[in-house]
C-alpha cells in the first residue's frame, strides 16, 4: 500500500474501510495521526465509533452526561439489537477530554 492510495482514502475519509483497515492505519507510525484524526472526526459527526486495534473491538460514543463512553471488547459478538456483548467487557471508562482525546484514551 503506498502514500498515493492513503491520502486519496483519506480525502474520502475512509468511510468504507473495515475495522480491519483501521488496525492498520493505527499500527503503521506513519499514518496513525491520520487514522485517530478521521476516528475523532467520525466520532464527532456520528456521535458514536467502533473499530478494531490490537486485536481488541474498541466502541466510543457521546455520554448521557459530559464526554465520552470508551469500552473495549475481547470479542465482536453483537446481541439482537447490534449491541457488543457485555461478557466480553474487559476495559472502559468515561473520557472528558475532545473526540481525539477520547480515541486515544486507551489506545
Amino acid at each position: 500500500m503506498d502514500n498515493t492510495y492513503i491520502q486519496s482514502e483519506a480525502k474520502k475519509g475512509f468511510e468504507n474501510w473495515t475495522k480491519e483497515g483501521w488496525e492498520f492505519l493505527l499500527n503503521n507510525k506513519h499514518y496513525k495521526d491520520i487514522a485517530i484524526t478521521t476516528l475523532a472526526n467520525i466520532l464527532d459527526l456520528e456521535q458514536s465509533v467502533e473499530f478494531t486495534f490490537n486485536s481488541l473491538y474498541y466502541e466510543i460514543f457521546e455520554s448521557a452526561d459530559t464526554g465520552y463512553v470508551v469500552n473495549i471488547y475481547s470479542s465482536d459478538e453483537k446481541d439482537k439489537y447490534d449491541c457488543y456483548l457485555e461478557k466480553y467487557n474487559i476495559d472502559g471508562g468515561l473520557c472528558t477530554g475532545s473526540t481525539k482525546d477520547a480515541i486515544e484514551f486507551m489506545l
